[in-house]
């Protein structure tokens, strides 16, 4: 790697979600040090600075109209992250409810990974993990989740889902579209052996809570769908997809989707003129994780 650069950065935004930050800054804290952790705090809550003491916060404010908010938000995102690849050979960022792995079966330290790619000619400029999208199953997995334990302890169930397959390690400028699923960069590095963990439906009772405050959030920023004509989003329905999710059974424990990963790549397209996206979609079913991963995160 650039000796003048840092081995790694990882960044979110984040509004409240105390939780989820609790856990992405001890994980990514001991994975590559809190120094190099940059928190995004909307609002300034002061929980943030707590939890993510040693980490770098930046205070933003609070904007209650929420006025094309994801729209500017990944904005700022995009123009930090590039900014941040002119002093750190690797810039991580996503949404506070998202974890990338390395593989057990591979390794057990992330930035170790990344600095075993080639040569500066080789080794690719923006990098894919495939997507793991957790969700739980209150009979099958009637264990809560508390602070002395993993949650990959007590939560091994997910589904596949390519919207969170999110190009979201990068050593080169480029912009992400609101959510970061796909970005400015034409080629895909699906890479085999990192997950990219999407936690929104990781707890029944905690995904009810969030699920409602997204909804309000949603009113605010872009009307009641009884009361103006838009199209149904993600945050929109997400509890009723949760609600038929939570209550499947998984068809095997594994995480080898080979026939998966190629519709991906084959399905490789531009889109909205600049950015670019993997093909794929949301494939029917659950699965439960291998042992190996229960002591990640």
């Amino acid at each position: 790697m650039d000796t003048t650069r840092a081995p790694m950065a990882a960044m979110t935004m984040v509004g409240g979600d105390h939780f989820f930050l609790q856990r992405w800054v001890d994980y990514y804290g001991a994975q590559l040090g809190r120094e190099n952790l940059f928190v995004l705090s909307h609002g300034g809550d002061p929980e943030h600075k707590r939890i993510a003491e040693g980490a770098n916060i930046i205070y933003l404010p609070f904007d209650p109209t929420r006025n094309c908010f994801n729209q500017r938000r990944w904005q700022m995102l995009s123009l930090f992250t590039s900014g941040f690849t002119r002093f750190y050979n690797w810039v991580l960022c996503g949404d506070v409810d998202e974890i990338v792995v390395l593989d057990p079966a591979v390794g057990d330290s992330l930035p170790a990974y990344m600095a075993s790619f080639g040569s500066e000619r080789s080794r690719p400029k923006v990098i894919t993990p495939f997507a793991v999208e957790m969700v739980h199953n209150p009979t099958l997995e009637p264990e809560p989740i508390t602070p002395d334990r993993k949650i990959l302890e007590v939560r091994r169930i997910f589904r596949l889902n390519a919207n969170y397959a999110k190009p979201c390690i990068t050593r080169d400028a480029l912009q992400f579209v609101p959510g970061g699923h796909f970005a400015t960069h034409p080629v895909l590095h699906l890479d085999p052996n990192l997950y990219l963990f999407h936690l929104r439906f990781i707890d029944y009772d905690m995904t009810e809570k969030r699920l409602a405050t997204r909804r309000e959030q949603r009113k605010i920023q872009s009307g009641d769908l009884s009361e103006v004509r838009r199209e149904k989003t993600g945050w929109d329905t997400a509890w009723d997809t949760y609600q038929s999710l939570s209550k499947e059974t998984p068809r095997a424990e594994t995480v080898d989707f080979p026939e998966f990963r190629k519709e991906m790549v084959d399905g490789w397209r531009e889109k909205k003129v600049v950015y670019w996206a993997p093909g794929g979609a949301r494939p029917k079913g659950v699965y439960r994780l291998p042992e190996r991963f229960a002591h990640v995160f």
